[in-house]
């Protein structure tokens, strides 16, 4: 549970904060506790972003005031965590991680129906390749908006990348001789209207605070 709770939440803060955005994505890991495929939709409203993982998690997150609700839809579980947590997680991690030291390899693919460059770098002792575009309409603006939210971001790149990669990733694929190989793609990106019911806890789900052991980074200062 405290694995999904972070994944949750890490998507979720550091996750693309424009109005009227909906992407998919698609992530496929190799090895490591938790081998398989899941499908990621992102949604994007305003100030307010809600990842859904597969059918079982679901992250709603406010980047102004802060607010952070992950729902266990199996149990119809809603687990608050206090208003800071996110500044704190951001704060940590800005701390701790360092930028990757990424270069181009010359190599071009299609992904997704964009055309990607391919560029390949390291991060304590994680191997990273991110196959980037110029494609998506805007993305440079998008661009802007994830690093204005992207505070939780462990890999510090794979999102945001403080403008070393010049386009938008539509593959990143991280390798790890602890986690194996993981690949997260994007299948589609659309700008369209989001209901604010998204951004709710549904009906019927029993609302609870997060323990403050389940809290990402607990007892790791």
């Amino acid at each position: 549970m405290k694995r999904w709770l972070f994944f949750v939440v890490m998507l979720a803060t550091a996750a693309f904060a424009r109005a009227g955005l909906v992407l998919e994505q698609e992530v496929d890991q190799s090895g490591g506790p938790m081998p398989g495929k899941t499908k990621l939709t992102i949604s994007i409203s305003g100030d307010e972003t809600r990842v859904d993982v597969g059918d079982q998690f679901s992250s709603i997150a406010n980047v102004k005031t802060g607010e952070v609700t992950s729902l266990v839809h199996p149990q119809k579980i809603a687990m608050q965590l206090p208003k800071g947590a996110m500044d704190e997680m951001r704060k940590q991690a800005a701390k701790k991680v360092s930028k990757p030291n990424l270069k181009p390899t010359g190599r071009t693919e299609t992904i997704s129906g964009y055309r990607c460059e391919e560029y390949t770098g390291t991060l304590g002792g994680l191997e990273l390749t991110y196959w980037v575009t110029k494609d998506v309409p805007d993305y440079q603006g998008i661009r802007d908006q994830i690093e204005k939210t992207s505070g939780t971001d462990p890999l510090k790149g794979a999102l945001g990348n403080g403008g070393d990669l010049p386009g938008l990733p539509v593959r990143t694929i991280v390798k790890s001789p602890e986690m194996g190989s993981s690949t997260m793609t994007l299948v589609s990106i659309k700008s369209e209207d989001v209901p604010a019911s998204k951004f709710t806890v549904p009906a019927g789900y029993k609302t609870m605070a997060v323990p403050g052991g389940m809290l990402p980074g607990a007892g790791t200062h």
